[in-house]
């Protein structure tokens, strides 16, 4: 794929998708989206359906790029964790559009997307619960909580945190929002 083509059809499809959603999208929208002919994606791309999950696949890349860079700069599990809600809230904040897509086309209509949602859960929650398992083994996490629940739990309410926020809220906080995150999830993880 042409490379310099890559990143307007990317911003372009991320903005009508995350408007239309991937049944109502159509590509001639994407197209005059990124200023460019409808030719061009489908020189590069067989279709939406191709088009959507190369999007969804370079999404999921760059969340887990970002949360795996931020966990690896700390030490101990529970600042791991601190800083894993951090990284992909901050994610979320910086790709809003994205985060729509990801939590309504794709966890909404898994079926459709089983893939990416497996990758996510291969990445995303493998990390979150193989650090929630090391703190159980260090004392440091209760040791009665079942991780592979917990692991989703918290990616969930990340996103769908930032996604209410984003998508209904007035008055949008990060910071508030991440606060109350970080208290509400990693104070009900901890051992006492």
């Amino acid at each position: 794929m042409n490379g310099s083509r890559r990143l307007p059809i990317f911003d372009a499809a991320v903005k009508v998708f995350a408007e239309k959603g991937f049944a109502r999208a159509t590509v001639e929208e994407i197209a005059k989206q990124a200023g460019i002919a409808k030719g061009t994606i489908y020189y590069n791309y067989k279709g939406k359906k191709e088009l959507f999950l190369s999007l969804l696949d370079e999404g999921i890349e760059r969340l887990e790029a970002t949360v795996n860079r931020e966990v690896a700069r700390k030490d101990t599990v529970l600042a791991k964790l601190e800083v894993l809600v951090s990284a992909q809230l901050g994610f979320f904040e910086e790709y809003r559009d994205y985060c729509k897509i990801l939590l309504s086309e794709v966890w909404g209509l898994g079926h459709r997307w089983e893939e990416q949602v497996q990758r996510l859960r291969s990445g995303c929650f493998k990390t979150i619960q193989e650090l929630l398992e090391k703190g159980q083994a260090e004392g440091v996490i209760r040791g009665d909580l079942e991780t592979e629940t917990a692991a989703a739990a918290i990616f969930g309410a990340v996103g769908v945190a930032a996604l209410d926020r984003f998508v209904f809220a007035q008055e949008y906080k990060y910071d508030r929002i991440l606060q109350t995150l970080k208290q509400f999830l990693l104070k009900g993880v901890q051992a006492t």
